[in-house]
């Protein structure tokens, strides 16, 4: 509050600016005065409460999706691919109203039970969206995948939407794996301002897909100080403020390690030793830790 200075510094403050009315109560807004992406998206799941360490990697994909039309963040099982692309969407939808490039966001989490089933696993979720958000018709009992596809086409015909699709390697090894690079090829021809946005434990590999080509993001591990912050977020025993502070403070007291990961070869060996046993800066490692 300090950083705010009135001017003249010791003028007459109390002067109206604007010509106005006195308004006596503020009026709360309603529901239908909210403006665009003020609102939650219910398709979107929460990000995790103790979700931390990836400003640098939430800007950095942020960026890519506004420059490309294809983004795949890809890392391996834990890395928390997921929870970065939940929280970057979490994000987008608060500032809807001022981006440009994205008003419409439709989350998809591809599911391990039905991963032999391309329509039922991805398509099918995606179309039952875009009817929810009144831009495309709704499903009826045996209407052909073919049909489904020109539903879901025309109606991103010229949207202005970001599609994520997650965790879309539990559909490797199925006899229909190979239609999700074919339907995002037939999506990219058909649409002109839909993005994509994959979470993969390795990327597509395709060159072009319609025209369009796949910017990777590889996800890396959490940095020496983001893992003992999670840890002691997540550490019963650390309960307190100050227990917590100490533990940071006892377990980083080296501030040069701060910002290493257990890769860079500037980390000492009594650094490398802490992080390899808080999980070695893979956040899924860190909760079996804390459990055990």
């Amino acid at each position: 509050m300090k950083k705010f200075v009135l001017l003249p510094k010791h003028g007459n403050h109390n002067k109206s600016i604007f010509d106005a009315e006195k308004v006596d109560t503020w009026p709360k807004n309603s529901t239908d005065s909210l403006p665009v992406g003020s609102g939650r998206n219910k398709t979107i799941p929460t990000p995790p409460q103790d979700f931390l360490g990836r400003e640098i990697d939430m800007y950095n994909v942020l960026n890519s999706i506004l420059e490309n039309r294809f983004v795949s963040i890809v890392g391996p099982t834990g890395i928390g691919r997921s929870s970065l692309a939940a929280a970057l969407c979490d994000y987008m939808n608060q500032r809807r109203s001022t981006m440009v490039t994205i008003k419409h966001i439709f989350y998809i989490r591809a599911r391990q039970a039905m991963r032999k089933d391309f329509m039922a696993s991805v398509i099918k979720p995606l179309q039952a969206q875009l009817h929810c958000a009144n831009i495309a018709t709704s499903l009826y009992e045996g209407q052909e995948k073919g049909e489904i596809f020109r539903s879901i086409f025309n109606a991103l015909s010229d949207t202005k939407a970001l599609i994520v699709f997650d965790r879309i390697e539990v559909l490797e090894g199925s006899d229909e794996s190979q239609e999700f690079p074919l339907f995002l090829r037939s999506l990219f021809r058909e649409t002109q301002k839909t993005r994509v946005l994959i979470t993969a434990r390795k990327p597509l590999g395709l060159s072009s897909l319609g025209g369009v080509g796949e910017r990777v993001y590889n996800l890396g591990p959490l940095t020496f100080k983001n893992t003992v912050s999670l840890f002691e977020i997540l550490c019963p025993h650390a309960h307190t403020s100050e227990r917590r502070r100490r533990l940071i403070e006892h377990l980083v007291s080296d501030h040069t390690q701060a910002d290493l990961r257990l890769s860079d070869e500037g980390l000492k060996e009594t650094s490398r030793d802490i992080l390899k046993r808080l999980g070695e800066g893979i956040p899924s490692k860190t909760f079996e830790v804390v459990r055990e």
